[in-house]
């Protein structure tokens, strides 16, 4: 995960060199550059503003309700929102998937 410092060069690299940024912080005051934030090819929302959805997820028609459902967000490629429900697990059960999922492909 890369701090809002980072975050442009590694932007504009990542897509050619299959590196994949996770980016979690705000979409402005400092934190994206709009050219940066044009090289997400997907983009996770959950519980903003009309504003930040129109930043982030520029898509025809108007922003979705935000959802108070826990872990309910909203996944925007190509244009196109879905509703999702994503996974709520807490740091020491993600540690235990993460560490069961490598000693699975050993």
């Amino acid at each position: 995960m890369l701090g809002a410092d980072d975050a442009d060069p590694a932007q504009h690299e990542g897509r050619q060199a299959r590196i994949h940024v996770l980016y979690n912080g705000r979409a402005d005051g400092g934190g994206l550059t709009p050219s940066a934030r044009e090289q997400f090819a997907t983009v996770i929302l959950a519980r903003v503003t009309a504003n930040t959805w129109q930043r982030l997820a520029p898509i025809d028609g108007p922003a979705p309700k935000p959802s108070t459902h826990p872990g309910r967000v909203h996944v925007v490629q190509d244009c196109t929102a879905h509703q999702t429900q994503a996974l709520l697990l807490t740091d020491a059960e993600a540690a235990g998937w993460l560490a069961a999922t490598a000693a699975e492909e050993n």
